[in-house]
């Protein structure tokens, strides 16, 4: 009996071990989803992301990973689903394998070349995003998408409070 429960106890440390990505099935998420056709401005968002701060992730993994914003029109559809719509996304494109274990909140899973899923469960207020952003202590001034560092843009939203 107690060689079943050292088993059990190896079979539950192993299973949590493995745990830390997203749950994903063939790149997709098995939870509750929004799907959406991406616009060929996305696609260059996405190819931008993927060239300039996953490319460089050593010197870029201080920089602000939320990069990402949904069209007018998705973010209404969003928003009748949700009742709010965040400003900005963290792209994973789960069509190239990609499933990194770590923060989980507003992400954009890119399943296909033309498509991406939104998890519905895992997106929050700004203000939540806000806050959990502020615990990476992410710099809002992106080098690779300087835009989002305007004063009505990212910079505004995503600020650290703590010093």
């Amino acid at each position: 009996m107690k060689i079943a429960y050292l088993l059990l106890a190896t079979l539950l440390i192993t299973t949590v071990a493995w745990a830390d990505g997203l749950p994903l099935r063939d790149g997709r998420y098995p939870g509750a989803v929004l799907v959406f056709d991406l616009t060929e401005a996305q696609k260059s968002v996405i190819d931008r992301y993927r060239t300039c701060q996953l490319k460089n992730f050593k010197t870029m993994n201080v920089y602000t990973p939320y990069v990402f914003a949904l069209t007018p029109s998705q973010s209404n559809v969003l928003k009748a689903k949700k009742g709010f719509s965040p400003k900005y996304f963290e792209i994973y494109e789960t069509v190239r394998g990609f499933n990194d274990a770590g923060h989980h909140w507003n992400l954009v899973l890119r399943f296909s070349e033309n498509q991406i899923e939104i998890p519905l469960d895992l997106v929050v207020t700004d203000k939540e995003a806000r806050a959990q952003h502020d615990e990476q202590w992410w710099n809002p001034h992106n080098p690779c998408f300087a835009k989002l560092g305007s004063p009505v843009g990212w910079a505004r939203l995503f600020v650290p409070t703590r010093l």
